[in-house]
């Protein structure tokens, strides 16, 4: 009896322990980021990325009236500066800055506009969700934007954000080395705003 109890528990084991491995997730260890790095670290396969042949480029713009930048997407510049009733356009195109979408799409967020309410500067935050814009003491919800992701994946990169506190300006920018210089030249690091895709 006691023989064919024992080989009984014998094929359990492995049985168990199948079952168990199934239970217990085992880390890959040759692909954790080593301690410091920086980089992607998503886990995010391509399926549950935003679809990049899907994302739209987004325009940096000025205006000399306000002395403010703004970022939208082209159409949307072009609409604001031909809908006014006259004067000259509203907006002067500055390029584009990177790539984002004009509806939401996996593992994206809000991002949204605020404003002065005297309309002479903004800012670009996102949101938890498309009906709750971030709240700035001093600026007003001035419409969701775009789409982008909120951590580094998918191979997404920062939008750095530089203010020029003199002219109570903002800029922004996907391009370090641009980022980098602002700050040189006097302009105060705003920090990440979001992940956009490069151009």
């Amino acid at each position: 009896m006691t023989r064919t109890f024992n080989s009984c528990i014998a094929l359990m084991i492995p049985v168990l322990l199948g079952i168990a491995s199934l239970a217990t997730q085992v880390l890959n260890r040759a692909v954790l980021p080593t301690a410091g790095a920086i980089g992607n670290m998503s886990s995010r396969s391509d399926s549950t990325c935003a679809d990049p042949s899907l994302a739209h480029t987004v325009i940096e713009a000025f205006s000399g009236s306000r002395l403010a930048h703004f970022i939208h997407f082209r159409s949307v510049l072009v609409n604001i500066d031909s809908v006014q009733a006259a004067g000259p356009p509203f907006w002067s195109f500055q390029g584009p800055v990177f790539k984002a979408w004009r509806t939401q799409q996996p593992s994206t967020v809000p991002l949204f506009s605020l404003v002065t309410p005297t309309g002479d500067d903004f800012l670009f935050m996102i949101g938890t969700d498309a009906q709750t814009p971030p709240i700035v003491n001093g600026f007003v919800n001035n419409g969701l934007v775009a789409w982008v992701y909120a951590t580094a994946v998918c191979g997404s990169v920062p939008l750095l954000s530089a203010a020029l506190a003199s002219q109570s300006d903002h800029y922004w920018t996907a391009d370090a080395d641009e980022h980098a210089d602002l700050v040189a030249r006097g302009w105060a690091d705003g920090g990440t705003v979001a992940f956009v895709l490069p151009l």
